[in-house]
């Protein structure tokens, strides 16, 4: 049992140095900016794809803004992992939480939708920002992963201008 609480313990501390830890090339005190990826709705896409593209989504964001980017999918494990860690005493489940609110917490949230249309795809995402204010990009999109990874980040950057 004590070495599943440490081992619990080791990826908790882990998941949280990789995610809110300060980064060696960033001076002291300085904080990037965080946006969050919720995840996409899908509407007539197999679950495969839109989570494909949820992933590209989420790394043309990394690639496109000067922030750190936080997927669902890394909310996803810390949510894991927290449970996990309350599961085997490593933390209260308040705690446990609190640290998933941590990874989950951005500056801006980026949200949107993945639909078959046609022949083809449309992403549809939306950035909020902490004024109230949003923008919004309605992109058409081929079936093709490879032409869709390629096509992916000029729709971040006209969603992040």
């Amino acid at each position: 049992m004590i070495r599943v609480s440490r081992a619990v313990a080791a990826a908790v501390a882990i998941a949280a140095a990789v995610q809110g830890g300060a980064r060696a090339e960033e001076p002291a005190g300085a904080r990037r900016a965080r946006i969050g990826l919720d995840r996409l709705r899908a509407s007539g896409v197999s679950p495969a794809l839109a989570a494909a593209v949820e992933e590209r989504v989420c790394a043309a964001l990394a690639e496109v803004a000067d922030a750190d980017v936080t997927c669902p999918s890394d909310v996803a494990a810390a949510a894991l992992v927290a449970r996990d860690a309350a599961v085997f005493g490593a933390c209260a489940s308040d705690d446990c939480m609190r640290r998933v609110d941590e990874v989950r917490a951005a500056d801006r949230r980026v949200s949107g939708s993945v639909e078959k249309a046609g022949a083809g795809l449309v992403l549809t995402l939306e950035v909020g920002a902490g004024d109230g204010s949003t923008r919004r990009v309605v992109e058409p999109l081929p079936e093709d992963l490879e032409e869709i990874e390629a096509r992916l980040p000029a729709a971040v950057r006209k969603l992040l201008r």
